[in-house]
């Protein structure tokens, strides 16, 4: 792997961050702020993006190997990421595509999960207009505590309430190849069995699939893990290292995301990725309202009870 790249200077991502026009600053949370801006405003932060993308993807078993991980779809997404003010520091990020943009500007091919996966017309006519969430990371100096996921997931939330119309949010959820391939099968069964939305998984197709032949924990009739906590027991019995199920997957589940299809990602160090959707008219509204703030949540529920009685 190539050396990681230097770190941007602190003044310079401060000066950048200081121009950006007040929309761009989404949440307000004591010493962090939460923005979201095109790549266009943010060149050295998206850098600086890069190299922590790579920094933290290494050391959970992934990454580009590159000496930052920097593709050509940042150049027209959208990125999200909690920046710490006293620190002068990026805590974490998210990478945003407005998917109706996207495809009426680059067409299927324009959307990173399609170098992932195959979509039928239907599947991508069924979730728009919606959000495809990507790459998203906490710096290993802020994974003591959730602040600064749920600073990231507040962000996305914010977003949604100054545009509506972006009610489902779909997007690779990666299982790392630092998991053993019995985790690995396991956490695929279980959410193939219990997790996945059948009516859409057949409008997608894997470009790399899991083939993994490793029998399953489930098959054999071992404990049925119905919950994702039961299931973080099992795969924390089954690791060296005790960890459990991805928590940026818990997450998702939480939020009552649905699995629509598994690929292995070659160019990612062979991580095993999950297309999981979250439709947030479906989730829980007090889950929601955690994120999103309860007038905000039933003024986008209300919203959208309106619009589908019109429909």
């Amino acid at each position: 792997m190539a050396a990681v790249a230097d770190a941007v200077p602190r003044p310079a991502l401060q000066a950048e961050i200081d121009r950006l026009l007040p929309s761009r600053r989404l949440v307000d949370s004591g010493r962090f702020q939460v923005y979201c801006a095109p790549a266009g405003e943010i060149p050295r932060a998206l850098q600086e993006i890069g190299r922590l993308r790579e920094l933290t993807f290494r050391a959970a078993g992934e990454g580009t190997g590159k000496c930052a991980d920097i593709d050509l779809f940042d150049a027209y997404y959208l990125h999200l990421f909690v920046w710490d003010a006293p620190a002068q520091a990026i805590a974490g990020a998210y990478r945003l595509g407005l998917v109706d943009r996207i495809l009426a500007q680059q067409g299927k091919r324009g959307l990173y999960t399609a170098s992932l996966f195959k979509y039928r017309t239907r599947l991508l006519d069924s979730l728009n207009p919606a959000i495809e969430l990507g790459r998203s990371f906490v710096r290993a100096e802020y994974q003591r505590s959730f602040a600064a996921l749920l600073l990231l997931w507040r962000g996305i939330a914010r977003f949604v309430v100054g545009a509506p119309q972006y009610a489902v949010l779909f997007g690779p959820v990666s299982i790392s190849n630092n998991y053993t391939p019995a985790s690995r099968r396991l956490m695929v069964d279980y959410l193939s069995a219990y997790r996945a939305e059948a009516s859409l998984a057949g409008e997608v197709r894997p470009r790399q699939p899991f083939d993994d032949e490793t029998p399953s924990a489930l098959a054999a009739g071992d404990p049925g893990a119905r919950s994702i906590e039961e299931l973080s027991r099992l795969i924390a019995q089954i690791e060296h290292d005790h960890k459990g199920v991805p928590v940026l997957l818990k997450q998702y589940l939480r939020l009552g995301g649905r699995l629509l299809g598994f690929s292995v990602d070659r160019n990612f160090t062979d991580a095993l990725d999950g297309l999981i959707m979250v439709d947030l008219r479906q989730t829980e509204p007090l889950v929601l309202a955690r994120y999103m703030g309860k007038p905000e949540t039933d003024a986008f529920l209300a919203l959208h009870a309106a619009r589908h009685q019109v429909a």
